[in-house]
């Protein structure tokens, strides 16, 4: 990574210095979107911006940002460092307090913002071998649905996995009730229904989430939105797949020790009309 926007001014990667002070760095304090980029064109950008502003919002950061020029921001960073296919990241935190005294946001301080691009693919044997992933009894709390910083439990919880053999986790609810992955989103093809939590049960609802929910319906397929649990699944009955902004569709191979089927109807229809859409959002 050569550059960066940092409070909106591109410079070099290694000149590019936050306060030590910064509660993005001290605490967390900090909302982030992470989007594809293709051809050098952020992918679905001002659905993760709109994301990004309620997320400030909801934490109550001052954050004045305009998405257009977000947005070319994005594609000149994307440029400069001679990035065509990867991830953007978006980063917002509450700043510097002007007289820093502990976990208290105190007064109010400039928000910083830092913009990455950087090459990115999955490999492709992800996504024709799918995924193994293993349940964890956490989730992301009242505060969900705001895309924070905070991803220790996440990050410990993948690095468990990754120790166990597998490449995610699958956060669980009330009684092993599953609601989604780390990074991801999760769906099931589950007794003729396309099955996935609601927004209610605690998840960071995905934006590609939503594009896949409306695709669905499209097909005829309505979601039904509950977080089944692992005993529900008969193995190779059910389907299951990740859904991610830079990860797309990727098929689940194996929750724990369950293994499931490989969908090869809707699952490789969703992924041909998701690349439309991601297409089209970048002309």
């Amino acid at each position: 990574m050569t550059f960066v926007y940092l409070n909106s001014r591109l410079i070099p990667a290694g000149a590019a210095l936050v306060s030590v002070f910064d509660r993005g760095y001290a605490y967390g304090d900090a909302i982030f979107e992470t989007c594809k980029i293709m051809s050098g064109r952020p992918v679905f950008f001002e659905e993760h911006f709109r994301r990004l502003a309620l997320g400030l919002e909801a934490a109550g950061i001052s954050g004045d940002l305009d998405c257009e020029g977000l947005k070319n921001q994005a594609v000149s960073l994307a440029e400069a460092n001679s990035v065509r296919e990867g991830r953007l990241r978006i980063q917002v935190s509450r700043g510097t307090p002007p007289a820093p005294g502990g976990p208290d946001p105190g007064k109010e301080s400039s928000p910083t913002l830092l913009v990455t691009a950087q090459p990115f693919a999955y490999p492709e044997e992800t996504y024709l071998q799918g995924i193994s992933c293993l349940t964890v009894p956490f989730n992301r709390g009242y505060h969900a649905s705001i895309k924070s910083t905070n991803l220790l439990g996440a990050i410990l919880a993948r690095k468990d996995a990754r120790r166990r053999g597998a490449r995610e986790v699958v956060f669980t609810g009330r009684e092993g009730a599953m609601l989604e992955g780390s990074y991801s989103n999760i769906f099931f093809i589950h007794a003729g229904c396309l099955v996935t939590a609601g927004e209610g049960e605690n998840i960071l609802a995905g934006v590609t989430r939503a594009k896949l929910l409306k695709l669905a319906a499209k097909l005829g397929f309505e979601a039904r939105f509950e977080a089944l649990k692992l005993a529900a699944l008969g193995p190779q009955e059910t389907a299951a797949f990740l859904t991610g902004s830079v990860l797309g569709i990727c098929p689940v191979r194996r929750i724990d020790h369950v293994a499931l089927r490989r969908d090869d109807d809707l699952m490789p229809e969703l992924s041909r009309r998701l690349a439309g859409l991601e297409e089209e959002s970048i002309r």
